[in-house]
């Protein structure tokens, strides 16, 4: 949504967002911005009639050709009547809970399109809510690249995995096969990991358990991104689908290939589509397969990380703007 905010204001076109207030809130960040951004700070329950109700009072007063919804709860309370394009995205995770189908009917109901953020998802979504089988739809993979970059020849990593610290991202498998790796093939491999969240203390067991003390390295969640791309070899994501959670698409494969890393992936979710030729697809859960992954990767690294950049063009940042707008 940033980016699509972001993109659309450079273009030159009057663009306003309205966004939950956040922890990482900063008033410099919003007043340095292209586009004006409305926040909401009110405990939930409130939050969410007061922003429908400025929403519905700004798009009343205001001749706007598009509104994109970042979920069908956005979409939930906004008047219908209102004659402006809705576009509601889709990512996945949000239609799982099928307590709430009614809900979701209702709302998107609302929309005029509605946007997947990968195949997987679009097969999904029709699966669960075959009611909406005729809503115009078009699938978008939502990442956006601002340059590509040449690779840093001197690296510090072998592997790493830039992702939020959830069980569903796969980072305890990528520890598993470390040990498998040293043990059994001999190689000593360094690991970045960048991001937060409710699996850190469980992965620091692990590193523990499998004595990877000196190889695996948690990097705080306020450092670049693009620092830990620039310092390592290879990306690796092999996402798990549980119950209640899946991986949509896989954002960070596409900004690692920027950046000339060849992505190791899993085949769960909609993560396989955001690789093409440049690196690896292996069986969801599968340490052997995964292990014997990274150790093909580290051999074709240079032709894989060319076929990365080239992945990585698609999604240059004017191209997929005109994606999103153009779109029906």
């Amino acid at each position: 949504m940033t980016n699509i905010a972001s993109q659309a204001a450079i273009l030159g076109h009057n663009v306003k967002v309205l966004a939950d207030g956040s922890k990482y809130f900063s008033s410099k960040f919003d007043n340095n911005q292209k586009f004006e951004i409305h926040r909401f700070d009110q405990l939930k329950f409130l939050r969410k009639r007061i922003k429908s109700n400025f929403a519905n009072n700004l798009f009343k007063d205001n001749n706007f050709d598009k509104v994109f919804f970042d979920s069908w709860k956005s979409l939930e309370s906004f008047d219908k009547n209102i004659p402006i394009k809705k576009i509601c995205l889709i990512h996945g995770n949000e239609i799982l809970n099928l307590k709430k189908v009614d809900r979701i009917l209702s709302s998107l109901k609302k929309a005029d399109g509605i946007i997947f953020n990968s195949l997987y998802t679009q097969k999904l979504f029709f699966k669960n809510l075959k009611k909406l089988h005729n809503k115009k739809y078009k699938i978008i993979y939502p990442a956006f690249i601002k340059s590509i970059e040449t690779p840093n020849s001197k690296k510090k990593y072998d592997l790493c995995t830039v992702a939020r610290l959830e069980y569903r991202k796969g980072h305890h498998l990528v520890l598993e096969s470390l040990s498998l790796l040293k043990n059994n093939h001999k190689l000593i491999l360094k690991y970045a990991i960048l991001g937060n969240g409710p699996e850190l203390s469980r992965l620091k067991d692990l590193v523990m358990k499998f004595n990877l003390m000196k190889q695996v390295s948690f990097i705080d969640e306020n450092i670049k991104s693009s620092r830990i791309y620039n310092e390592s070899k290879i990306h690796i994501m092999p996402t798990i689908t549980t119950p209640d959670s899946v991986e949509g698409f896989g954002i960070s494969n596409i900004e690692a290939a920027a950046f000339g890393l060849p992505c190791i992936v899993s085949d769960s979710g909609g993560t396989p589509e955001s690789i093409n030729k440049n690196g690896k697809i292996v069986k969801e859960n599968n340490i052997k397969d995964l292990t014997m992954s990274v150790i093909d990767v580290l051999n074709n690294l240079d032709k894989l990380s060319q076929k990365s950049h080239q992945m990585a063009k698609k999604f240059e940042n004017t191209k997929k703007i005109k994606e999103y707008l153009n779109s029906f």
